[in-house]
């Protein structure tokens, strides 16, 4: 999967040419992506520089892999002063550098806190009932959830051992991601390194049939097909 925001969208609309899309079978980057590498493609934004959730979806509508509802990494603590309204999302929202657009989110992914120092410790998937009762389901509520969880490999492999010692019942979906950023990949021995310390314990895991792996609109889907859509959360 891949979130990106605001910038690196534009310098795709403003720079890539004819010569750059040779590479890529004449495809802009992240169309190249999507469908020569199956990534998924979901708005992320830190709502800086004048520029919203909206404006990032409208982006990537214009470089033609649009369409995602997820509202990927946001400040869920209302206490904070970078508290981002996710529950504005209840009804479609303009844009602020191009507000003739409005895009309603409704997955939220990765609450977070500034600088992740306080991030929740959740799994599972749930509808949280406003801003002040984020981890209280509500059955009709039109905006899902999804835990991030923590400790990335060994954190899946907690998961999956909560199942195993019955803590958690297996009609529960538990759920766990991280992000891999630019500074860990752009090093000599970054994609080795992210491939046996990432990819290679998670395909191992999946092989065996203890893990899926999937992109955040696939796994909601599954939940609510699947699993009923009952909200279910693991917090330790």
């Amino acid at each position: 999967m891949l979130q990106p925001d605001w910038k690196y969208l534009e310098a795709a609309l403003l720079y890539e040419d004819a010569a750059l899309k040779a590479s890529t079978n004449g495809k802009n980057l992240f169309v190249y992506l999507r469908d020569e590498l199956g990534a998924a493609l979901d708005p992320h934004s830190h709502e800086q520089g004048g520029y919203n959730y909206p404006d990032v979806a409208y982006l990537l509508e214009q470089l033609e892999v649009g369409g995602s509802t997820v509202v990927g990494g946001f400040i869920w603590d209302p206490s904070l002063p970078q508290f981002q309204s996710w529950d504005r999302f209840r009804s479609p929202v303009a844009g602020e550098k191009f507000p003739a657009y409005t895009w309603r989110g409704d997955i939220l992914i990765g609450a977070a806190t500034p600088n992740h120092v306080n991030d929740p410790l959740v799994s599972g998937v749930w509808r949280p009932l406003d801003h002040e009762h984020f981890f209280d389901d509500a059955p009709d509520g039109n905006i899902v959830a999804v835990g991030g969880w923590h400790d990335q490999v060994a954190g899946v492999n907690e998961l999956i051992a909560r199942y195993a010692d019955g803590t958690v019942a297996p009609s529960v979906m538990l759920t766990a991601s991280w992000n891999i950023l630019p500074s860990e990949i752009n090093t000599p021995t970054g994609p080795a390194d992210v491939d046996a310390t990432v990819f290679a314990p998670i395909a191992a895991l999946r092989d065996q049939g203890l893990v899926e792996t999937t992109d955040f609109t696939t796994l909601v889907a599954k939940w609510q097909a699947e699993f009923g859509a009952v909200a279910g959360q693991y917090r330790p």
